[in-house]
């Protein structure tokens, strides 16, 4: 009991925070995800999946934020099994300015990927993530994202990629 309410404490702090501290915000996307890896199994596999990311950031500056967040790349079959893959990661966002709401967004991070295998088991490795997009902002604190992300993937004796093309809502307090 003792530890739920340090938990809700915490978070109602961290809550408190958000809501007066400026260059915060929140966002998720839904994907198509594509596997770049090899065949599962030695079979033809199905490479394309959906996903999606949940993240928050914090903007040092108009040009410069980090966020941190979670992705679930989807699963990626054939008949001799299949894989799940998903993981946490950290990303420096560079936002370039275009005029009239639209802004390119560039990033680049860590990515601890997991890669849960039908055949082989699961497996966390770390790697890095690349990725670019643009953002149109409705008003000071909505904008709509479109991406592409590469995840890489250094799990299960393999050194894989799976690209993430999204689509999402971002909201800054």
């Amino acid at each position: 009991m003792k530890k739920i309410a340090n938990a809700l404490v915490c978070v109602s702090l961290l809550g408190a925070a958000a809501a007066h501290a400026e260059g915060l915000s929140v966002g998720g996307s839904l994907a198509s995800s594509r596997w770049k890896g090899d065949d599962i199994g030695g079979v033809s596999t199905d490479k394309s999946s959906t996903g999606g990311k949940l993240y928050g950031g914090y903007a040092f500056t108009p040009n410069f934020s980090l966020e941190a967040g979670y992705a679930n790349l989807g699963k990626f079959e054939s008949a001799a099994g299949s894989v799940k893959a998903d993981g946490f990661y950290a990303d420096a966002v560079g936002t370039l300015p275009l005029g009239n709401g639209f802004s390119a967004l560039g990033r680049v991070g860590l990515f601890n990927g997991k890669l849960d295998s039908s055949l082989a088991g699961d497996e966390r490795g770390t790697s890095y993530k690349v990725g670019a997009g643009v953002q149109y902002d409705f008003d000071k604190q909505l904008g709509i994202r479109g991406e592409w992300e590469r995840y890489r993937f250094d799990a299960l004796g393999t050194k894989s990629n799976a690209d993430m093309v999204s689509v999402g809502l971002n909201y800054k307090f």
